[in-house]
């Protein structure tokens, strides 16, 4: 087998230079006419009327949960399978994060898990697209409504992804996009919250800087990042093409193969593959040996997250220091009385760890690479 490069992600290039020089050139590099243009840009590429620049997604998860309120006592209902940020952050709130289960087809939140769960003291669902690939999100904005919920929504691998034709994070009450190195748009580091509402786009903007009369923070993106972020966005929907063709090859490489399924989008949506996700159909001894070795190859290739529920921020060994809110003497809610390591979510199990791989495919990588993927797939099959 004849051994191919991997491209690098993100591959920077004379577009970009040009974006840094000029920020050094203005000697201006706090927040400004950069990031106020990377905004406007981005709040008209996904269809809302707000959008502003962080730090990172995290910090934007953070900002959406204290506009909408959300603080000691509150529940915000999450997904086990996601980054650590999208459960983390209820914390930074001293909220009480009720995890649900998944779904198959999306491995976005199941609906009707989340319905169940839903109580007087639930405050927010945050739903997550999941490696670009749409959730169900008009389902979850017709029962947000329902039952007077705002909805956030995780975008973060999911710049340009559509449904019905409206870009994902224009959906939500408020949405949050990660501009990290390895996202589609990369920046470094960087994050973007977008609403319609003005009077939670006033109150995160003055969250974001410190020293408000509220208790606010020091959240603000740079203008490297702004002039960046500019850059990045002209070229995302051909960056998408690409992506979304490397995940087309993918499939039909491994049609009818007997270990590997490539997820696709489902009708009416538009996914951008931020990764491909490859379903592991049948059972390959020595897993991890075997993509350890694939790695070494330069194969991008791995399983997805751990589970979140099951992770030592909401299992600690010993209660820190700001202490637990599911543990604090006024709360009486579902966590009360059970540890989280204990909650019963079935189809998120069954998915994880061995069930799905993510196989990032950015450009410039093309047919050539993909064929070099499922070769070395298909050889990692036999014992």
């Amino acid at each position: 087998m004849t051994i191919v490069k991997w491209p690098a992600w993100p591959n920077f290039g004379e577009d970009e230079s040009r974006a840094v020089q000029r920020v050094v050139a203005s000697n201006q590099l706090f927040a400004d006419r950069e990031v106020r243009s990377f905004e406007q840009q981005f709040a008209k590429y996904v269809g809302v009327d707000f959008a502003l620049g962080l730090g990172n997604a995290t910090q934007g998860l953070h900002l959406a949960l204290a506009a909408l309120g959300v603080g000691s006592g509150d529940e915000v209902i999450v997904t086990p399978y996601s980054w650590i940020s999208s459960a983390s952050c209820v914390l930074m709130q001293n909220a009480i994060p009720i995890f649900c289960d998944i779904e198959i087809k999306s491995l976005g939140l199941c609906i009707a898990d989340v319905e169940r769960k839903i109580s007087t003291r639930t405050k927010a669902i945050i739903l997550v697209h999941m490696f670009g690939y749409p959730a169900r999100v008009r389902e979850f904005v017709a029962l947000a409504e329902q039952y007077g919920i705002p909805l956030i929504e995780d975008a973060s691998h999911a710049h340009g992804a559509t449904v019905d034709g409206h870009k994902a994070g224009s959906f939500g009450r408020i949405s949050v996009f990660s501009l990290h190195q390895r996202k589609a748009i990369s920046v470094g580091d960087g994050g973007v919250l977008c609403t319609n509402s003005q009077p939670i786009y006033e109150h995160v903007r003055r969250l974001r800087s410190f020293g408000h009369e509220e208790l606010s923070y020091n959240y603000r993106m740079t203008e490297f990042a702004g002039a960046l972020g500019q850059v990045g966005l002209g070229k995302l929907d051909d960056h998408n093409a690409v992506r979304k063709m490397n995940a087309l090859s993918l499939a039909a490489l491994l049609d009818g193969s007997k270990y590997f399924s490539v997820r696709l989008e489902n009708p009416s949506e538009s996914g951008v593959y931020y990764a491909v996700l490859i379903d592991v159909i049948s059972e390959i001894k020595n897993l991890d040996q075997k993509l350890e070795h694939l790695n070494q190859l330069g194969i991008p290739v791995r399983k997805t997250w751990g589970l979140l529920h099951l992770h030592p921020h909401f299992n600690p060994a010993k209660t820190p220091a700001r202490g637990l809110p599911w543990l604090a003497s006024d709360y009486d809610g579902a966590m009360r009385e059970i540890k989280y390591a204990n909650v019963s979510l079935p189809i998120a199990t069954y998915c994880c760890p061995d069930r799905v791989l993510e196989l990032y495919v950015h450009p410039p990588a093309g047919l050539r690479e993909m064929e070099f993927a499922v070769a070395s797939l298909n050889s990692i099959t036999s014992d």
